[in-house]
């Protein structure tokens, strides 16, 4: 029988891709030195945001504490990975949780509630992100999130404040989209339709969700993508010119090439995902990561995560980056420029997972080019 080991699940997934209050071991006082050396396995986002957290947020940790916190990128293959190992030797501490993360881990138990008496910052949160996720609101912090993001190349004379622009004529020919992931892209007329608030037409059946289909089916694309190297790929290139991009993606184009680029969350409104980090059941470092937990809502954390992402963050206080000028500034903001693909909303569109694939296929067929 091969034995267990979370650092050879770290190493296979590394290949595929004020001072917080500390009960028990430490008081605030000598947390500095009570987690000296001692590791934690923390999983983000694969990636660039993966490239991020490890430079804006491990590094400082570990500066910090004089821990040994590890960040490992992954996807939806989190939830499998925890379930297929003993529950008192999880792979990971910590994980990253967006709605659907959210949905199938507690429907395996797999998560630690987490006291917020205990955890300092919450009252810097904007309401928003409980607003949005209360059936998770007794387990993890809420860090962040990301959404969709219009971005073009600026020859194209289109404005990226509109989702509109994609179905502009100069755009024909030129656009790109998310093959893989397709629950997204429906997200986009949705929020352009008027039938139904936000993004709820995503959350029907195949039926009811035709007309999105059908809207989908009247632009003309370049190439479908898979991930965010092929995005950048076929944008460099010049294959496409027009995308949904996600925001794990939009940064380097926004400042490293703002002359040939542009990229905004469209004034209508876009579909979100938000981050939680949750702790895992078995985990033998729950007090490292309350602590970790912690460190994530301190405002020094969340902005330089911030000024070096193109993700929203969950703090109240911090500093819009030039790059994204339209930063949320209230939660009123927040509630008028981001649609959670909420955790009921997933469980069921997965409902309909098949039979929506195939309705998918059939639209990338119809509208690529050659």
């Amino acid at each position: 029988m091969q034995h267990f080991n979370r650092r050879g699940v770290l190493k296979l997934a590394t290949a595929a891709v004020a001072m917080p209050a500390i009960i028990g071991r430490a008081s605030p006082v000598s947390a500095q030195t009570a987690f000296k050396d001692e590791s934690l396995i923390v999983v983000s986002w694969s990636g660039n945001y993966e490239l991020t957290f490890r430079d804006t947020v491990i590094a400082g940790f570990n500066a910090k504490y004089g821990t040994k916190a590890e960040t490992v990128g992954g996807w939806d293959q989190m939830v499998p990975q925890i379930k297929a190992a003993p529950a008192d030797n999880p792979p990971f501490d910590l994980i990253v949780a967006d709605e659907y993360t959210a949905l199938t881990g507690l429907a395996e138990n797999m998560f630690l509630e987490t006291d917020r008496s205990k955890i300092p910052g919450f009252a810097e949160i904007y309401p928003w992100f409980d607003e949005n996720r209360p059936a998770f609101k007794n387990y993890g912090v809420p860090f962040g999130g990301g959404t969709l993001w219009m971005l073009l190349a600026k020859s194209t004379g289109l404005d990226p404040h509109s989702w509109k622009s994609l179905w502009d004529e100069k755009a024909q020919g030129k656009i790109t989209l998310d093959s893989v992931v397709f629950g997204w892209n429906l997200c986009i007329p949705a929020i352009l339709s008027d039938r139904m608030p936000g993004i709820e037409e995503v959350y029907g059946t195949p039926e009811e969700m035709e007309p999105l289909f059908l809207e989908l089916e009247k632009l003309k694309a370049a190439r479908w993508y898979k991930d965010g190297a092929e995005l950048a790929n076929l944008l460099f290139q010049e294959e496409a010119a027009v995308a949904m991009a996600y925001s794990t993606d939009v940064y380097d184009f926004i400042t490293k090439h703002s002359d040939d680029f542009a990229a905004a969350v469209p004034k209508e409104g876009s579909a979100t995902y938000v981050d939680w980090y949750a702790k895992v059941r078995g985990t033998k470092h729950a007090e490292l990561a309350e602590l970790f937990q912690a460190y994530l809502l301190e405002q020094e954390t969340q902005q330089l995560f911030l000024n070096s992402s193109s993700s929203f963050m969950s703090r109240k206080d911090l500093v819009a980056p030039a790059h994204f000028a339209d930063y949320p500034k209230s939660n009123e903001d927040y509630h008028r420029m981001f649609n959670v693909f909420t955790m009921d909303g997933w469980s069921k569109f997965v409902t309909h997972w098949d039979a929506l694939d195939a309705r998918m296929k059939q639209t990338i067929i119809k509208t690529t080019q050659g």
